[in-house]
């Protein structure tokens, strides 16, 4: 089994710390998670993300791949979660029903487009 280097994990946890700040705000802003369920999904979130960065067998993926990756996961997790709350239901806030709408890829590729025109 190929392990990566301390290094890239080192890196993995940067990419997620530069990160951490917008998945929360995105968790609790678009997804209306509350404060609980937002600590959880980032530390959920952390845990799945440095397994993918450490996963072996072929080329590693680069940092800019993984962080969309983790994006689109974010948006996974805040909209199966909402979505389990609703129980099928719409919510009663149109602007939470519009982003459930909306699949996690997508709001994910809008997000880091976002992050790359603050850069």
């Amino acid at each position: 089994m190929q392990r990566t280097s301390p290094v890239r994990d080192e890196e993995a946890r940067e990419a997620f710390a530069r990160l951490q700040e917008f998945i929360h705000s995105t968790l609790s802003t678009y997804y209306r998670l509350n404060a609980e369920e937002t600590a959880g999904a980032v530390e959920d979130l952390l845990v799945w993300f440095l397994r993918l960065a450490r996963r072996g067998g072929g080329p590693q993926m680069p940092l800019k791949a993984l962080r969309l990756t983790l994006l689109s996961a974010a948006c996974e997790y805040g909209r199966s979660l909402q979505m389990w709350k609703l129980a099928g239901q719409p919510s009663p806030d149109e602007a939470l029903n519009r982003v459930l709408s909306r699949e996690p890829e997508e709001l994910a590729l809008d997000l880091q487009s976002h992050l790359d025109e603050e850069r």
